[in-house]
């Protein structure tokens, strides 16, 4: 399996709560549900925020494989979740990054 994280930053003008509320919405995820090949998402929501710096939240995207995983990042169903969700992020901040997962316990 493939994986990308979002690292997610919320607009200034909007509080953790009303962020996360957004992200977690039925209009922001189902456009993600219509990503191509999409097998998993997990949001992460944070709860404790340790500073003002820290992100809102971390999104987790999972795939087959590589090859499925970029093309849903290049996809229509992608590009219409990233325009839904800059009504909710900072797209300055907000972040992705493809990783490769290694399991040291479980």
């Amino acid at each position: 399996m493939s994986k990308v994280l979002f690292i997610l930053f919320r607009r200034a003008d909007l509080t953790h709560e009303q962020c996360l509320t957004e992200w977690n919405g039925e209009r922001h995820t189902v456009i993600v549900r219509k990503t191509p090949g999409l097998k998993k998402w997990v949001q992460n929501h944070v709860t404790s925020m340790p500073s003002e710096a820290a992100p809102d939240g971390i999104g987790e995207l999972w795939f087959d494989n590589a090859q499925a995983l970029e093309q849903a990042m290049n996809s229509p169903e992608m590009a219409a979740a990233i325009e839904d969700a800059k009504g909710f992020l900072d797209m300055e901040r907000t972040y992705a990054l493809v990783v490769d997962e290694k399991t040291v316990i479980g």
